[in-house]
């Protein structure tokens, strides 16, 4: 039978505060046989390992304020340090904090300037900080670089969208299904042109002459 993943998360938890006793003991009891040269770096950086594969655990929990204190724990071991931060940084953005995830991406984006991935996550995270002026840059250069990529358009629509630039989304939305008809976003994004038509129109008839005045 196979234990539920909080069960593991317990039992590392445990695993890693007893390799952190042992650790302790070793280093302050004279009582303890000599240890073995490199012996204390190997436990420690094990350490840290566990608190990486814990912060995992949590995170397909989506108990992401916990992995995020985990993340940040394992960065303690410069030798995974990278790896911890990008996973850290995935937790700001489920949980929505919008200026730490900002911070991170950005770093993340100066060590690696070509990665798409992290290009298009910045772009989304500008978005929800309310930058679409930026987010709209990320996405047209990765649109420009990447013109078979449908989703890169789609986002930029949804950007222009909520920036409420009606006539770029609709360009953008046409080269959408100029080029991706095939787009599960087409009838989605169709349907929200078409329901903003209406809406337009009604305040254009409902509008009245600055100089007139109500027919008695």
């Amino acid at each position: 039978m196979k234990l539920k993943k909080s069960y593991w998360v317990k039992f590392i938890v445990a695993a890693t505060i007893a390799v952190t006793v042992s650790l302790n003991i070793s280093c302050t009891s004279n009582k303890i046989a000599v240890p073995i040269p490199g012996q204390g770096d190997a436990v420690q950086k094990n350490i840290y390992i566990e608190y990486l594969n814990i912060a995992d655990i949590y995170f397909e929990l989506e108990k992401y304020s916990k992995a995020e204190t985990y993340y940040k724990a394992a960065m303690g071991n410069k030798e995974i340090y990278w790896t911890a931060y990008y996973k850290l940084a995935k937790c700001y953005a489920y949980e929505s904090k919008w200026a730490d995830a900002q911070t991170v991406y950005e770093t993340l984006l100066k060590r690696d300037p070509q990665n798409n991935s992290i290009q298009a996550s910045l772009g989304y995270i500008y978005a929800m900080n309310g930058n679409t002026e930026k987010a709209g840059q990320i996405y047209e250069k990765l649109i420009e670089e990447n013109p078979d990529q449908a989703d890169y358009l789609e986002n930029y629509i949804l950007i222009l969208l909520g920036a409420e630039k009606k006539e770029e989304a609709q360009a953008a939305y046409n080269s959408l299904v100029e080029k991706f008809p095939a787009s599960k976003r087409v009838e989605e994004f169709k349907k929200q042109f078409e329901k903003e038509e209406p809406a337009e129109e009604n305040n254009e008839e409902n509008k009245q002459p600055e100089n007139s005045s109500p027919a008695a």
